[in-house]
């Protein structure tokens, strides 16, 4: 009789979690861990939901409903009649730009740029999440971090500015210094050779200390006792970096290669638009900057049409770098960002 009494409070205790009624199960309407009900789970946990509106509300209203203006993409512009009542004029505004040679200029910097940043500015922030990890000392440690964040509460205006005048031929204080070495001044800001690599030195500057805020977080995760085991069976510290910290971080590491492999066409307006000019166009001029010409200097009024055509080659191709990114990263170490096991 006990027996019977606890195996019917234990079915008791399983539809109270699922949120079905012993009878819907013992007469197979549904199945205990299989298609349960999504409205019930919404419910039991209302609470969750009702935090999570204002974000959905948010990305519907200014993410997914501006969405219907990608239209223009296949229209010539007219104010008077809006988005829907403009003409179709089918592939006549990608005709156009693919025609002119400055969208193969931008494409290019945008792509080298991109892959710059991939290449030395993505691994950056790990190795010094992983050097700050080693830091024993809390307060220096707190200073170290302090320093290292500054530089992404400063806006590109003002940050480009400052890189500017570090670098101006005739007061700059890296040409000072050149000067007194005894060498000649460099126009820095008017060779586009150099514009490469002042871009890629003015974003570690500004963004290396913010994005090792996720890699810290992610080894702050890590269980102390697999250093402890470690230790014990005389691993160094090198061995704990190499065989503990960075795998157990890896799928972290893995999400945020997806998500700036989906951006190689996004080269960073802001930052070029602060510090390039017209002598450097050649190796500066990047997609969003090429747009905003478009926007604000084109003459033939279809400024908004053309704007849009860009804009949608360029999501086109970092969706198909975000599945191939997310495909290439689950086949060599299992991790993806859509499936971390």
């Amino acid at each position: 009789m006990n027996r019977n009494a606890e195996q019917a409070h234990a079915r008791a205790g399983d539809s109270a979690e699922t949120g079905f009624t012993v009878s819907e199960v013992r007469t197979g309407k549904v199945t205990p861990g299989k298609g349960r009900d999504l409205w019930r789970r919404i419910v039991r946990s209302r609470h969750i939901y009702l935090m999570l509106l204002p974000v959905v509300l948010f990305y519907i209203i200014y993410c997914y409903v501006p969405m219907y203006g990608v239209v223009l993409a296949w229209k010539e512009w007219r104010p008077k009649y809006g988005i829907w009542g403009s003409p179709w004029i089918g592939w006549e505004n990608f005709e156009t730009l693919f025609a002119q040679q400055q969208l193969t200029r931008a494409i290019k910097n945008t792509v080298v740029i991109s892959l710059l940043k991939l290449l030395i500015c993505f691994p950056l922030p790990i190795l010094f999440a992983l050097l700050l990890n080693e830091i024993t000392e809390r307060r220096f440690k707190k200073v170290i971090q302090t320093f290292m964040y500054l530089p992404n509460f400063i806006s590109w205006v003002i940050l480009g500015g400052i890189v500017k005048t570090l670098l101006a031929m005739d007061d700059g204080l890296i040409n000072n210094i050149i000067a007194a070495c005894g060498g000649e001044r460099i126009s820095f800001l008017t060779n586009p050779d150099a514009f490469y690599w002042i871009l890629i030195l003015s974003e570690i500057w500004k963004g290396t200390g913010w994005g090792t805020i996720i890699y810290t977080a992610a080894i702050a995760g890590i269980d102390p006792t697999l250093y402890e085991a470690a230790k014990i069976d005389g691993c160094t510290r090198g061995g704990c970096i190499f065989r503990i910290t960075f795998p157990m971080i890896l799928p972290v590491c893995t999400v945020m290669f997806i998500m700036q492999l989906s951006n190689i066409m996004n080269a960073g307006f802001d930052a070029v638009y602060n510090l390039y000019n017209r002598n450097v166009f050649e190796t500066a001029d990047i997609l969003d900057t090429y747009v905003y010409r478009l926007f604000t200097e084109n003459s033939g009024g279809n400024g908004y049409a053309l704007s849009t055509a860009v804009n949608f080659f360029k999501s086109a191709i970092n969706f198909c770098f975000l599945i191939a990114g997310n495909i290439i990263t689950k086949k060599i170490n299992g991790y993806s960002m859509f499936t971390i096991d």
